[in-house]
């Protein structure tokens, strides 16, 4: 087969106005995709989760500087509305397509509709966050072997998934490309200029750390506040910013706050973030810490990456492709202890502006061009 110039595909996913970092990335392969002049169309969903499912509260981004590139056709609870995306696709006649998938919920939705597109012999690549989901969830493994089945390769962005993938797909292709760079928040900020956006203390000698992100048991938030409390990093005078929104009882980490007295050292921002607020708080921060207790890839570092922030990762599932220790931040162990050791030295020995030079060098590595050129090349040996 001779490799075409130029491409028909559709990328099957969350789209604006849906919010979050996989509806941010399929917008950011889009754009890649058509800036290379494909034609590509996302087809994303009327209804995502019912609301009975949904943790957070609201399914839809409140952005303004953002058009949306999606017909949303997909119900996942109306069997009618899959075979109809199913027929517009057809319609379309793509040379492939993509289809994402990061929970068990939307197996048998998406099966269906790569079931039916199939008979027409249309290739679909599944484009993969997560072969288990971070929480369990019922009959998960058969409904993603149900949805893998009707796939004629798979795209990872991290050695992990690619291994948890080859354990239940064994003769199929898998290309392991890193997550690109969220590179849809804008430019570097001066630290200064970006705390008096928020309103926080901006002399030079105040020290301030991010947690970002939904706020979920295994990223470990409970880790942090308790390195927070202990006398090292006191004596450091460090204030955590903690951004997101609580999928879980936000009661459990403010009565962790209120037991260690930390509160005068804690700002809550208890809520989505708007796209417009991540620069200001990505370039308030000296540093970027991620303790979770689980994990595959990493959105939030990918947007540290944007900024060029250090960060402290915790060594599970692919974290720790992103971070090379005491070069451009820490890979440590999840716990409280290791915490306070990385932040010690990180201070003490005033690494920020080394780290943050190493990361700006690396950023390359993380494009959304190799991304969408892989997909290109694995529909070529399909």
């Amino acid at each position: 087969m001779g490799f075409k110039l130029s491409l028909r595909k559709i990328i099957i996913g969350p789209a604006y106005p849906l919010r979050g970092g996989i509806s941010e990335s399929n917008d950011s392969l889009f754009d890649s995709f058509k800036s290379k002049g494909d034609d590509v169309r996302i087809i994303s969903y009327s209804l995502q989760y019912p609301n009975l499912l949904f943790p957070g509260k609201n399914q839809y981004t409140k952005s303004n500087n953002k058009v949306s590139n999606s017909t949303d056709l997909i119900n996942t609870l109306n069997p009618f509305s899959w075979i109809k995306a199913a027929i517009h696709i057809n319609k379309i006649k793509p040379d492939y397509v993509i289809v994402r998938y990061w929970h068990p919920y939307f197996a048998l939705c998406l099966g269906f509709i790569c079931a039916i597109i199939k008979i027409f012999s249309i290739k679909v690549i599944a484009w993969v966050d997560n072969v288990h989901p971070h929480e369990s969830f019922p009959l998960q493994k058969f409904l993603s072997n149900f949805f893998f089945s009707f796939c004629d390769s798979y795209v990872v962005m991290s050695s992990s998934v690619k291994d948890q993938l080859r354990s239940q797909i064994s003769k199929k292709k898998i290309r392991h490309v890193p997550h690109p760079i969220y590179n849809v928040f804008g430019g570097e900020l001066k630290k200064n200029k970006a705390r008096e956006l928020l309103r926080l203390e901006t002399k030079s000698s105040k020290r301030y750390l991010l947690f970002f992100g939904l706020i979920r048991k295994y990223k470990g938030l409970d880790l942090l506040l308790n390195a927070m409390a202990s006398k090292q990093l006191r004596d450091l005078d460090l204030s955590l910013i903690v951004a997101g929104e609580f999928y879980g009882q936000k009661s459990y980490y403010v009565d962790l706050i209120n037991k260690f007295n930390i509160n005068n050292r804690v700002i809550l921002y208890d809520y989505y973030i708007p796209n417009e607020m991540v620069p200001s708080l990505f370039c308030s921060a000296d540093i970027v810490v991620q303790p979770y207790l689980n994990a595959t890839q990493s959105g939030v570092s990918m947007i540290a990456y944007n900024f060029c922030k250090p960060m402290i990762l915790t060594n599970v599932g692919g974290l720790s492709e992103y971070v090379n220790h005491k070069k451009n931040g820490y890979l440590i162990e999840p716990n409280s202890i290791e915490i306070v050791n990385a932040l010690v030295d990180f201070y003490k020995n005033n690494r920020e502006k080394e780290f943050s030079s190493d990361i700006r060098n690396k950023r390359d590595l993380f494009s959304w061009e190799a991304l969408a050129k892989s997909f290109d090349e694995l529909y070529e040996v399909t």
